[in-house]
């Protein structure tokens, strides 16, 4: 037997409105309107039983975008608009449009509400998910309940990160762990690298002294040696070849070569190995 229907579509959204309720929904469009007399994009969220759900641009982040076209296919958190807390009259703003279909929403009042929930429950060492909200080269910003926390790019995974730039994409969910709280600051940092196996745990389950294997040469320091990626995070260091051996023009990095293990230091994450073979080409 089905269950009663709503009296009207909108019934949901307002009694939503009423008890405060969050929601997540993807962003479908970006229109231009004019609320109370301003015109402004518009994110558009599609909403239940067809309805139209409009997100004004200052309601949906107080930073100033150029533009909230990056935001199409997008999910976020919203609820429903509060125009009280605008200093509106709510009996005089149309927040449900009967006839358009149109419910009035809010991002910025829906991360306010999240970001009460996280500095009420947040602590060190909690393990949470968020999404990618924007990056640089030394770090990834992950929005976690309407929070920005910091993601150095070194405790991205174990393996040696160039930049944080387009690492991955924005709205990227990643699961982390909170490292760093400054609650006066409302600084937080998270690792996702401390979530992931250490690959120098099981180094000796992978490589053994005397055997041989490939590798991606890295770098090459003068007086030191040539470091040589054998898997993501773990790096082996090989001492030059003869100089009859070294290639001319010296451009090793990115090739692949040949080496024969020989020690292993896992406390101190350090191997050694020695090249017995140079990719053809050179």
């Amino acid at each position: 037997m089905n269950g009663p229907l709503l009296t009207s579509p909108m019934q949901e959204y307002r009694t939503s409105a009423r008890r405060r309720m969050l929601h997540q929904g993807m962003v479908i469009g970006i229109e231009n309107h004019s609320p109370f007399g301003k015109n402004m994009q518009c994110a558009v969220v599609e909403l239940n039983y067809g309805l139209k759900g409009l997100i004004y641009e200052d309601q949906f982040d107080r930073r100033k975008y150029s533009s909230l076209v990056g935001f199409l296919g997008h999910k976020i958190d919203f609820m429903v608009l509060d125009v009280t807390k605008l200093g509106q009259d709510d009996t005089k703003v149309n927040v449900f449009d009967e006839e358009k279909g149109i419910v009035l929403l809010s991002r910025v009042q829906a991360i306010d509400e999240l970001q009460e929930e996280f500095w009420s429950t947040v602590e060190l060492n909690h393990i949470v998910t968020g999404e990618v909200s924007g990056f640089e080269n030394e770090r990834i910003y992950i929005r976690i309940k309407g929070v920005i926390c910091v993601l150095a790019i070194q405790d991205y995974e174990h393996d040696w990160t160039v930049s944080g730039k387009a690492l991955v994409p924005l709205g990227t969910e990643l699961t982390v762990k909170i490292t760093f709280i400054d609650r006066d600051n409302h600084h937080v940092r998270v690792s996702r690298k401390e979530l992931l196996e250490d690959p120098w745990s099981r180094i000796h389950e992978k490589y053994g002294v005397e055997n041989f294997y490939t590798g991606i040469i890295t770098s090459c320091v003068q007086n030191v040696g040539i470091f040589i990626k054998l898997a993501p995070g773990i790096e082996s260091l090989a001492w030059f070849p003869p100089a009859n051996k070294m290639p001319k023009d010296g451009i090793l990095v990115g090739k692949r070569v040949s080496v024969r293990i020989k020690n292993i230091n896992a406390d101190k994450r350090r191997i050694g190995s020695k090249i017995v073979d140079f990719p053809y080409e050179i």
